[in-house]
């Protein structure tokens, strides 16, 4: 058996296998636990402490983080989960996809499930309704997307960029009649099938995922702000500014840095020889 440098091996007889064996892109495994670590932290923070004393109008209330930052930082929760799951587990380029393929599908089935029970997290009133079929199929064709990608032996973009099309057809809607929380998940829903298009190397993808990491993070850590401008808070009888709010920020501060950092090392460095 015959090899060439950065080549799979040939056989003996100089014919090329029929199968090629895919790069392999090693993650940096210290930074994504610890990535995790900072999510598991986020999440006590959001469902623990109470942030802030809020004055409603049967008196006066504690109200959580879950409550303060809504469904900007439940779905920043969620992408970061996904994201950072996929980054540690996924050695090449079908499994970043199928992991990204995958959170996808969880951000709009959450969605999905929220504009069911009519969560005040995403105002509309009645529009709700409406907007179920837009985000029930997005997870459909999210979860189809996945599964073709991790059976097919050469999966392409077709259904990616079906439900990438449709989605930025619905964000576009969404946004003209000024309903700016679903346009905002319709968009990431549309841009996030297209993190791996046409990128051949695992090693590459695994750079756009960081991208889409930085993004999310970013996201959580203006989520409290987000919520206050989309749905509204109310008003707080103490300062805003606690400190479950203060750690919050720093978390999310760390993981916009360990994205930074991916963004410039997406691989674990090689051992030297």
């Amino acid at each position: 058996m015959k090899s060439v440098r950065g080549m799979p091996p040939l056989p003996e007889d100089g014919s090329p296998m029929s199968e090629p064996v895919p790069a392999l892109s090693q993650p940096n495994a210290f930074r994504d636990r610890l990535r995790l670590l900072a999510l598991l932290a986020l999440v006590a923070l959001w469902i623990g402490p109470t942030w802030v004393r809020a004055q409603v109008e049967t008196g006066v209330v504690d109200e959580k983080g879950a409550v303060r930052s809504g469904i900007a930082a439940a779905l920043a929760l969620i992408a970061l989960w996904g994201l950072s799951a996929t980054s540690l587990a996924s050695r090449t380029l079908r499994g970043l996809r199928v992991g990204g393929a995958a959170t996808d599908a969880f951000l709009a089935l959450a969605t999905t499930g929220l504009l069911i029970v009519e969560h005040p997290w995403i105002p509309g009133g009645d529009l709700r309704e409406a907007w179920v079929p837009i985000f029930g199929p997005l997870a459909l064709l999210a979860t189809l997307d996945a599964i073709v990608i991790a059976r097919r032996r050469k999966p392409g973009f077709e259904i990616s960029i079906i439900r990438a099309g449709a989605a930025i057809f619905a964000a576009a809607a969404l946004g003209i009649d000024g309903r700016w929380i679903p346009a905002g998940i319709a968009a990431w829903l549309g841009i996030a099938p297209l993190m791996f298009l046409k990128l051949p190397t695992a090693f590459k993808a695994r750079r756009s995922l960081e991208a889409f990491v930085l993004v999310a993070a970013v996201m959580a850590g203006l989520a409290p702000w987000i919520h206050k401008l989309a749905v509204g808070w109310n008003p707080a009888i103490d300062r805003e500014l606690s400190w479950p709010v203060y750690l919050w920020c720093v978390t999310a501060a760390f993981l916009v840095t360990s994205a930074l950092d991916g963004l410039m090392r997406p691989e674990a460095e090689a051992e030297p020889a």
